[in-house]
């Protein structure tokens, strides 16, 4: 018999969404779930303070993942930390956002940005969203959901 057992680490933010890991991803679906102001970080021996917003990122890597319309990864729970990245999710709290990571020229060097995507596809993560929501409203009003009382 097999299980499948939830890790810790991805119901308690313990991810750290790196952008770097996900520039030549097609479609990034974000869902920003809460944001925690003026984190001290320590980086290169210089401490700052920091916002960190906790997200649930569904990730479309593939085009194959796009025609399907399943998804490659799924990050519960992830911490973005990088700071236009975390200004852009704070503006969606608690909504959805469709987008691709990019790096981008600033005053400063460089950045990781939230770009849009062109509408043929986020048409088709729109599907996935609604296809996903449907889902969980049917399984309520089924009264599937289980009890363990």
């Amino acid at each position: 018999m097999s299980f499948s057992f939830a890790k810790p680490s991805s119901i308690s933010g313990g991810t750290f969404f790196k952008p770097i890991d996900h520039m030549n991803d097609l479609a990034l679906l974000i869902e920003p779930t809460s944001i925690t102001k003026g984190v001290e970080n320590t980086y290169q021996g210089r401490t700052t303070l920091r916002d960190e917003v906790t997200a649930d990122v569904t990730v479309f890597g593939t085009s194959e993942a796009l025609e399907k319309g399943e998804p490659t990864e799924v990050i519960k729970g992830a911490r973005v930390v990088h700071g236009m990245l975390t200004s852009t999710l704070e503006r969606v709290m608690g909504g959805a956002m469709v987008a691709v990571v990019r790096k981008i020229p600033t005053k400063n060097g460089s950045g990781y940005a939230f770009r849009d995507v062109e509408w043929e596809v986020e048409a088709v993560v729109g599907a996935y969203w609604e296809q996903r929501e449907a889902a969980v409203d049917a399984a309520r009003a089924s009264g599937a959901m289980p009890s363990f009382d």
